[in-house]
């Protein structure tokens, strides 16, 4: 072979081994990039969902808006309230309970499935927009839904009466887990979310944590009886009370009893939810017989006569101007109501508890009444900006105040001096047509936001005044019911009521087994 020919030989069979040395080492560099991206892939989802998937501020993501349920949004709100759109339910129904979860632009409603329909969960597109209103999607549960959804992590969570716990993919609708707690029991309260767990009390008696990502049972605890009330959640535990009249804390890390509180006076913990709010926890027991709660006297306890008009005339411009610490019988009938209970305890019953967060210990007895309710639990306040709780309140007919944990007593009175059609009240006007105030046996509820207290009959029109109060203006404005239909009732004995909820601008509210939508700009 001649000398020219070896050299060509080498120089291919070296350009050869270089080619195949650099695509050796372009493999290996793309090997390793993708093993470490695919590891810290794995690892986000194992500790974080991402961060699109989760909730935004403006969010409505579970009952009363946070685990601790405060019903507290920080949006400033427009007063131009009117409904964008309308979505009804029936033929089916939506247990009065369920509250609006707003997440990622949809709306969640879950349904009894009454009438001959399936039991589903349905999102609708939130908003004012174009296609705002519309059924995005719908998945048929195993059972009736009977209260609240709760979503993050891309995922919507809900319980049924089937006993099981659903993730539904918020933006396909799809299933992404199931849990069959039970079979014979099921579930009537609503999941709330907290430390990437799943919370819920069921009829079986047990209290569980679930895993939000793949649905496995974490841990449970028997209280021996059945729980049918929403828990709430603060600081590494969950809180709720069971049907044996008895409060649970328990430990979210390990479901072991922090503590178990004296046995509460009541028939039943079967609705609703407690509020937890500057280390207290705020629950309210439906009553065995009407329970007047630690009511104060007069000047609360009274109608629009000559005698009490008189001194209305007096204070009435003190109380509607945010003063009514300043008027001194406003404030002598609670230190003296108090004064009498602690003197004889078995003379009052009461209709709220507030319990010392850290023990179960009664922390405080504050004056309360037990309006706003049809013979059931009266509705749980919401915390306002200034952190006072806005609760119902006896003065001329049955309204609302803002009572200071601090002070121990009502502050305020949510009262503008006009009545239901903004004209000033006067010594003709009817007691329960003041404006913010009406009829006490009335499933009324509360959500509080930057600027307002809107106040929502679960029969929008019916029988008391649905509307908000600017904390700003201090003046109650009527809102007018937006339901398409009336077909069967909503208002039930004991069967509670929703909040409305808040999210961009927007106020959403079930009523007449219609979700309403309203735009406030």
């Amino acid at each position: 072979m001649k000398v020219k020919e070896r050299k060509l030989i080498f120089l291919i069979k070296s350009f050869n081994l270089k080619k195949i040395f650099v695509l050796i080492v372009v493999l290996t560099i793309t090997l390793t990039i993708t093993y470490v991206l695919r590891s810290k892939s794995n690892t986000s989802l194992e500790v974080s969902p991402p961060v699109l998937a989760q909730t935004s501020p403006n969010d409505w993501p579970q009952v009363q808006k946070d685990p601790q349920h405060t019903g507290f949004s920080s949006e400033t709100l427009g007063t131009n309230f009117q409904v964008a759109w309308t979505y009804p339910f029936q033929p089916d129904r939506v247990h009065p309970q369920v509250q609006a979860i707003i997440y990622r632009g949809k709306v969640f409603i879950g349904t009894e499935g009454a009438n001959g329909q399936k039991p589903r969960l349905i999102a609708i597109s939130a908003g004012s927009g174009t296609g705002a209103g519309q059924k995005v999607w719908e998945y048929e549960a195993g059972g009736p839904i009977l209260n609240s959804a709760a979503a993050d992590n891309g995922m919507v969570y809900f319980a049924s009466l089937d006993g099981a716990v659903y993730a539904i993919d918020s933006d396909t609708g799809t299933q992404v887990w199931k849990n069959q707690l039970m079979q014979f029991l099921g579930f009537s309260s609503a999941p709330i979310l907290a430390e990437n767990k799943i919370f819920i009390g069921g009829q079986d008696g047990r209290f569980y944590a679930l895993d939000t990502n793949n649905g496995n049972t974490l841990w449970s605890y028997d209280t021996g009886s059945p729980i049918l009330m929403t828990a709430a959640y603060n600081q590494n535990k969950v809180y709720f009370g069971a049907q044996n009249m008895y409060v649970y804390a328990l430990d979210t890390a390990s479901g072991s009893l922090v503590w178990k509180s004296q046995k509460i006076l009541g028939g039943s913990f079967k609705e609703y939810w407690p509020v937890i709010h500057q280390g207290n926890v705020i629950i309210r027991p439906m009553s065995r017989t009407w329970m007047p709660g630690v009511e104060p006297g007069s000047p609360f306890q009274w109608g629009l006569n000559s005698s009490n008009w008189d001194w209305l005339s007096q204070w009435g411009s003190t109380i509607s101007a945010g003063n009514a610490s300043q008027v001194p019988d406003i404030m002598s009938a609670q230190d003296t109501v108090i004064s009498n209970y602690q003197a004889n305890p078995n003379n009052y019953t009461k209709s709220l508890y507030i319990l010392d967060e850290s023990t179960g210990g009664e922390a405080m007895v504050v004056p309360h009444s037990s309006d706003q309710t049809m013979d059931g639990q009266t509705t749980p306040p919401c915390v306002d900006r200034d952190g006072n709780l806005v609760m119902p309140l006896m003065f001329i007919a049955s309204g609302w105040g803002r009572l200071s944990l601090t002070q121990q007593r009502f502050i305020d009175i949510l009262y503008d001096g006009t009545d239901y059609r903004g004209q000033p009240v006067s010594s003709t006007t009817v007691s329960n047509q003041v404006a913010g105030f009406g009829n006490g046996d009335e499933n009324m509820q509360v959500s509080c936001t930057a600027n307002m207290v809107l106040g929502f009959h679960i029969q929008e029109e019916n029988a008391n005044y649905t509307g908000y109060f600017n904390l700003d203006t201090r003046r109650w404005t009527r809102v007018s019911a937006g339901h398409l239909n009336k077909e069967m009732s909503h208002n039930t004995q004991g069967g509670g009521g929703n909040p409305p909820s808040v999210s961009n601008g927007m106020v959403y509210h079930v009523s007449w087994h219609n979700l309403i939508a309203r735009k406030t700009n």
